[in-house]
């Protein structure tokens, strides 16, 4: 998610908003989505589908896109773009490998990973509340990792470690679209890196798209495919950017805590997915870490 620079409005800050949480409830979907949709659809052929459908999308519904055109544009469009790919990889070939609701919590530690980048690169500094979270954290991450493990492969393994890279490459993309935000907006923004994705997918995903028995794809791994690249992202992308509008980043970024709930909610209901016992306390230790690094 990206968050803009606007200020309140002057909003009342103890009342529920219903944009930012139905932003959140329908990125948890993504998750139960996406495995539905994988269950019958290979890796990369679900990935592109997911990324060429959300961009044509975008296309319909976002108006200025001759802003693309700026040479300032140009190269941080293109990093952005080339994160987008990477996280889009990453985050379905993980969904593919573990639970959607640990995939969801082990994204959650995206503001984790971005603290301590900045700190070893000496962006900023680390300050002794910001270490607590990373400790904090990280004991977390690792006990839902554990607790995943439990009577599990090393696939499931496997599809932890791509989720934490998938959270990785969310801090990547996060830092590469800021300039393409400022230029564009939010919305042009995250169109234009979708696109760009489209384009460095294509040639790859062609070869399994036309070995992919279509017929044989029921509508249950169709809903998984259109609602992930749809409500799940663009109409998401849509209600959070206005509430960062309306709201002003601080009070609409208190939501996202809610997204990994909503993702191990709607898992439990479609695909009857459950947490261990290890995995509940790493839960709560995540997003105590996640708290502190954003406080």
């Amino acid at each position: 998610m990206i968050v803009g620079a606007a200020e309140p409005r002057g909003r009342p800050a103890g009342r529920v908003q219903l944009e930012p949480l139905v932003a959140v409830v329908l990125w948890g979907g993504i998750y139960a989505g996406a495995k539905l949709g994988l269950a019958e659809i290979p890796t990369l052929t679900f990935t592109y589908l997911r990324v060429l459908l959300a961009t044509l999308v975008f296309a319909a519904t976002v108006r200025g896109w001759t802003a693309l055109i700026r040479p300032t544009v140009w190269k941080p469009l293109l990093g952005a773009g080339l994160a987008q790919t990477a996280f889009q990889l990453m985050l379905i070939a993980g969904l593919r490998r573990t639970t959607a609701g640990t995939s969801a919590i082990l994204l959650a530690a995206a503001p984790l990973l971005t603290v301590g980048w900045l700190g070893i690169t000496g962006r900023e500094g680390i300050a002794g509340r910001q270490w607590a979270s990373l400790l904090v954290g990280f004991v977390g991450v690792a006990l839902v990792v554990r607790g995943g493990m439990s009577g599990l492969d090393r696939v499931h393994v496997a599809g932890d470690v791509l989720a934490l890279g998938a959270a990785g490459a969310w801090v990547w993309y996060s830092l590469a679209i800021g300039p393409v935000v400022g230029e564009l907006g939010a919305m042009r923004a995250t169109g234009g890196a979708m696109a760009v994705a489209a384009v460095f997918l294509t040639p790859v995903a062609l070869a399994g798209t036309g070995h992919l028995r279509w017929q044989a794809v029921t509508w249950p791994a169709w809903a998984g495919l259109v609602y992930s690249a749809t409500a799940g992202m663009v109409v998401a992308m849509a209600l959070w950017s206005r509430s960062v509008r309306r709201l002003g980043p601080r009070q609409t970024m208190v939501y996202v805590y809610l997204e990994p709930v909503s993702a191990v909610a709607i898992a439990a209901v479609l695909l009857g997915e459950t947490l261990t016992p290890i995995q509940i306390p790493g839960t709560l230790l995540t997003f105590a870490g996640v708290w502190l690094a954003s406080s």
